[in-house]
């Protein structure tokens, strides 16, 4: 299933989670995650700026002694959530509750093409390997192109 769901190889033939609209307590807890990440300054429209505060607000974190460090968790589900909500915007990707085994959690999906994000889940597994935020703009430039085939796209301005 590679970058494009939480779910290994092995977890694959699992029940697919079972998923519902999310409702107003949703909305309000990514609206107040995302505001963590836009009053930086940072465009919830384009992924580069993500992946900077995600590379920042990491770096920042690392540097600290671990025994002295807070609970990354605030960070991780802002970053994740205005990753998330990035690709709904510039996809047809939409906010989802997805409930399996294991719990229920946020999630973006896309019906046509079964495509199925957790993005908190995969800011949390990055930031704990210490991955580079290069993640960010790699998926959301793949859900671009997964997206865009058949349709013309803009043309990109260098970076």
């Amino acid at each position: 299933m590679g970058i494009l769901s939480k779910r290994s190889a092995d977890e694959a033939a699992s029940r697919p989670p079972r998923l519902s609209d999310i409702g107003d307590p949703e909305r309000e807890w990514i609206a107040a995650h995302t505001e963590i990440v836009t009053r930086t300054g940072a465009d919830l429209d384009d992924a580069y700026q993500i992946r900077a505060f995600y590379e920042q607000a990491a770096a920042r974190w690392r540097r600290i002694n671990p025994p002295e460090r807070a609970d990354p968790r605030v960070l991780i589900n802002a970053i994740g959530t205005a990753f998330g909500e990035h690709l709904a915007r510039s996809s047809p990707l939409a906010w989802m509750l997805a409930e399996d085994e294991h719990g229920t959690e946020l999630a973006l999906f896309a019906p046509r093409r079964q495509t199925l994000i957790y993005p908190v889940k995969l800011v949390a597994e990055r930031w704990m390997a210490e991955d580079p935020g290069e993640f960010l703009t790699t998926m959301a430039d793949e859900v671009s192109s997964r997206y865009a085939r058949g349709r013309r796209r803009p043309r990109r301005e260098a970076r």
